[in-house]
């Protein structure tokens, strides 16, 4: 479903009295960790979440899998599962707290589309997960989205962190 973002889910324009938070969430510990620091904070703003969940673009390697058999329905299971452990996660955390939120599925790189959504949305903060990486090859060839939007200096991004 890759799709250019357009302002509210049902068409409404959004609420300017309220802050939005928008926040990446990708099933991951880092994807519940930023999740949670956007619930915490929202909870003291009375702001709303837009969760975005950004099925990323099959990498080389599982391009040049995908001539095996099946192999295609095997990447595409996995890439619904991870859509599948973002919503819930986002239920799980969300619900409880009473503040409004929406959740979003796009495709392609998740540092481009987050930064469309905020800008589209005019998003007010930014929440994003990065694991931390151990080992100096490991952090010089890992390109990790949540550093290239936190260094964009374009909004306010917050980092959470979680250890490997």
């Amino acid at each position: 479903m890759d799709e250019s973002f357009t302002p509210g889910s049902d068409g409404s324009a959004r609420d300017a009295q309220r802050p939005l938070f928008v926040v990446g969430v990708d099933g991951s510990d880092s994807g519940r960790a930023a999740l949670s620091q956007a619930a915490d904070e929202a909870a003291g703003t009375d702001a709303q979440i837009l969760c975005v969940h950004v099925r990323p673009q099959p990498s080389l390697c599982e391009l040049t899998a995908l001539v095996a058999p099946g192999a295609a329905l095997i990447s595409r299971d996995c890439r619904d599962l991870m859509e599948m452990q973002a919503w819930l996660d986002s239920v799980q955390i969300l619900d409880p707290t009473g503040l409004p939120w929406e959740f979003a599925v796009l495709s392609g790189r998740p540092d481009k589309r987050l930064r469309e959504v905020m800008i589209a949305r005019h998003g007010d903060a930014l929440f994003v997960g990065q694991s931390l990486r151990p080992g100096r090859w490991s952090r010089l060839f890992h390109r990790c989205p949540a550093r290239r939007l936190a260094r964009s200096g374009e909004y306010s991004v917050h980092l959470a962190t979680t250890a490997p």
